[in-house]
């Protein structure tokens, strides 16, 4: 039986390092931001797609919403061959897309660790401001809670990117 597996977290929990070691260790996984037209970033007043948005200005961070296109998603799913697909991403409308899964891992991380990746990730630019950090801090927790109601199986990602993926195998197989 096909299964489709969410893993997500706040920006800085290791999303897309995971994507990657799963890759290597022979399961399919993708990276959901690095998936061409899958994710846009949207204008919460207009809802229309933003142009050369800022990352770094809280004001129009506050203003955005990263938003995945939910039949695209709904393609890549279905047109998918393996039977064992991980898809690794979160976004601002990720309630509505949750049925689409069997499971859902829920990353997590201290904050402290979580802001020190995001200073000094290099793959994007979210994220590396103080000000920015503290906003996702200030929601994370009870954002994680509400994953973990809904059914999310924590993993946390202070360790090797080995014994992760081991631990994201191991518990989806339990549960």
């Amino acid at each position: 039986m096909k299964k489709s597996i969410l893993i997500t977290g706040v920006s800085g929990v290791g999303k897309t390092s995971i994507s990657q070691r799963l890759n290597k260790m022979g399961y399919k996984a993708y990276d959901m931001d690095s998936e061409p037209e899958l994710f846009s970033m949207i204008d919460k007043k207009t809802g229309l797609p933003v142009v050369n948005h800022d990352n770094s200005d809280i004001k129009k961070v506050l203003n955005m919403d990263w938003i995945c296109n939910k039949e695209k998603l709904v393609s890549i799913i279905k047109s998918e061959p393996s039977q064992l697909v991980f898809y690794c991403g979160s976004g601002s409308n990720l309630d509505e897309l949750l049925y689409l899964f069997d499971k859902i891992v829920l990353l997590t991380l201290s904050p402290e660790i979580i802001k020190e990746r995001l200073t000094t990730r290099t793959e994007h630019d979210f994220g590396r401001t103080a000000e920015i950090q503290d906003w996702i801090m200030s929601w994370k927790d009870d954002w994680e809670n509400k994953m973990i109601e809904k059914g999310a199986l924590v993993v946390n990602t202070h360790g090797t990117l080995e014994e992760i993926a081991n631990d994201i195998i191991q518990k989806i197989g339990k549960s």
